[in-house]
């Protein structure tokens, strides 16, 4: 998606606040003739006031006019602005919200929220601070140019040669020296960002592990480097802006002096030398802008780049329009399933297949890096297959309607996210509408009792930034909670109960399973001890299926006694 595209919808917006950035320079410019030409009139002492009336109502004009162009030009230019920033956002949002997880995951917290945050928040400088300036400045100086031929070819020439010069060669200096400060500090700010949240994250390791020290020592390091990037930029902006000044005060000088030599050759009246001095002074003031605005012009492209990586990443799947067609047929079947993750690409499942029938209960296990995540990940369309299909309701996940499929699915994740809210929010995030019998009845299902009743403010207390305050297998027991809530006709549980000991696993698991009913489930276990409760077991081993049936039949395969050893489980 190129992202300045979105500014076509607002060209008579950005056209209009141009035009009257425009019209703002040539009355400026009139102003500052008139009123020059106003105060040479009066030096002669004319025998009545009479004579100085025209140049009077023009000076008048010309300030009020002035001021109304600049304030329609702030209003259009801002207006289309904020309407293109609102679009850009959505179209991000639009753009990332279709994408699996996985295609972001090499994208941290930190730098995420920077990409989408203060990256483009920074872009609304693009229209008003940048391509504007540039517009007036360029047309600005073929007015100087028209208004300088009415008085003298040669000062034209001069006063328009000195404005490309301070506008476009400073501004292309500029440009060229701060580009690679301008790009460094974007990705600076994102690296402390993203570094931040890293460390407030694993807080409680960096104690553990007496980090707190080389913590401070790294983020000071990238603060210093920050604060030398800013530094730098400063210091162009205040030579440049020097240099502009130099070159106006400069610029007015000559044009005086070429405007002396005209009197005293006859070529110009000498009425007009104070005209043309102010008049070289006051065409300054389009340009002068111009180095400044081009400082940005390196994080402006910077912010540009990586908000377009961010919605250039992989689209995992093109989804269909397809709804449920029977809700009594619907069956789960992976048919010669590989997966592909990672860069570059890694084989994690190859040529995996099962069907998981109505009223079904098929458990997954395996050593760590088997695949089993990406197996509830790629069947709740998360992960697309690079080869094979994954059918519900006999038709492909990438031909169902995205909303549709969420409704039919129940996922426990193996790292079920946790808003920084109450219990309550974070329970009726599954469905908004449960009345309090439909959360109650959830708890006592999960075993949330205990933790319901140690909180200070029951369902209203706030659990803290990704559960901060709870264990990991109070994390895992909300998560089950919310599939109750949500109460889909299909099941899909990784780890559901990681966390928990040996009694209870038993007892949520065997209380899950008589909830369900008939509706089929696909889980991840952690461990075997509710193993004979699956209808159906699948062994993964390097990504592929190495074992397939119920438990009995399964129990005595080389992987499994490794595991019952390795997890000191009975057998």
């Amino acid at each position: 998606m190129k992202l300045t595209q979105l500014i076509k919808s607002y060209r008579p917006l950005v056209l209009l606040a141009f035009l009257f950035g425009v019209a703002t320079v040539a009355t400026n410019l009139g102003l500052q003739s008139t009123s020059s030409y106003l105060i040479a009139q009066a030096a002669q002492h004319p025998s009545t006031i009479l004579l100085l009336w025209t140049t009077i109502v023009a000076v008048r004009f010309f300030g009020t006019a002035r001021a109304g162009f600049r304030y329609v030009d702030r209003y259009f230019s801002h207006d289309a602005t904020l309407r293109w920033l609102r679009d850009l956002k959505t179209a991000i949002y639009k753009a990332l919200e279709p994408r699996s997880l996985v295609s972001l995951k090499s994208y941290s917290t930190g730098d995420l929220m920077t990409r989408v945050g203060s990256d483009v928040d920074s872009l609304q400088n693009l229209l008003v601070g940048l391509y504007e300036p540039v517009f007036v400045a360029a047309l600005g100086i073929f007015i100087v140019l028209a208004i300088g031929l009415l008085f003298n070819w040669r000062i034209a020439i001069a006063l328009t040669a000195m404005l490309i010069v301070t506008g476009f060669v400073l501004a292309a200096s500029s440009h060229h020296l701060a580009n690679l400060s301008g790009g460094l500090l974007v990705n600076l700010r994102s690296d402390l960002s993203a570094y931040l949240v890293q460390t407030l994250h694993g807080l409680s390791d960096v104690w553990a592990l007496n980090l707190q020290s080389q913590a401070q020592r790294d983020i000071h390091t990238l603060q210093s480097h920050i604060r030398n990037a800013k530094h730098h930029l400063a210091q162009l902006s205040g030579i440049f802006s020097g240099l502009s000044l130099s070159i106006s005060w400069l610029g007015m000088w000559i044009i005086l002096l070429v405007g002396v030599w005209d009197v005293n050759h006859h070529m110009l009246h000498p009425i007009f030398l104070p005209v043309v001095a102010l008049l070289s002074l006051a065409s300054f003031e389009i340009v002068n802008g111009l180095p400044a605005a081009f400082l940005t012009a390196g994080s402006l492209a910077r912010a540009q780049t990586r908000v377009a990586e961010l919605t250039a990443a992989p689209l995992e799947e093109v989804w269909g329009s397809h709804q449920l067609r029977s809700e009594g047929n619907l069956e789960l079947i992976f048919d010669h399933v590989s997966v592909e993750l990672g860069d570059p690409a890694r084989t994690i499942l190859e040529d995996v297949s099962f069907r998981l029938k109505r009223g079904e209960r098929i458990a997954v296990i395996g050593p760590n890096g088997s695949g089993k995540s990406t197996i509830v990940n790629t069947a709740a369309g998360l992960v697309a297959p690079r080869t094979g299909s994954v059918r519900l309701d006999n038709a492909d996940l990438c031909q169902w309607d995205p909303d549709a499929l969420r409704q039919q699915l129940g996922v426990v994740t193996q790292f079920p996210h946790i808003f920084h809210t109450t219990l309550r929010e974070n329970l009726l995030l599954a469905r908004p509408s449960a009345g309090a019998q439909d959360i109650a009845q959830a708890i006592a299902m999960t075993g949330l009792d205990s933790l319901l009743r140690a909180l200070p403010n029951g369902l209203n207390t706030v659990v803290g930034e990704r559960g901060s305050s709870l264990s990991g297998g109070e994390i895992k027991r909300i998560a089950l909670a919310r599939v109750i809530l949500k109460n889909a006709p299909l099941l899909l549980l990784d780890e559901p109960t990681e966390g928990l000991d040996p009694v209870s696993e038993r007892t949520v698991m065997m209380t899950l399973l008589k909830w369900a009913h008939a509706r089929p489930i696909l889980w991840i276990a952690h461990s075997l001890l509710s193993l004979d409760l699956a209808d159906q077991i699948l062994v993964l081993d390097g990504g592929r299926v190495v074992a397939q049936g119920s438990s009995s039949l399964v129990r005595d395969h080389p992987l499994v006694r490794d595991i019952v050893r390795f997890s000191a489980l009975p057998n």
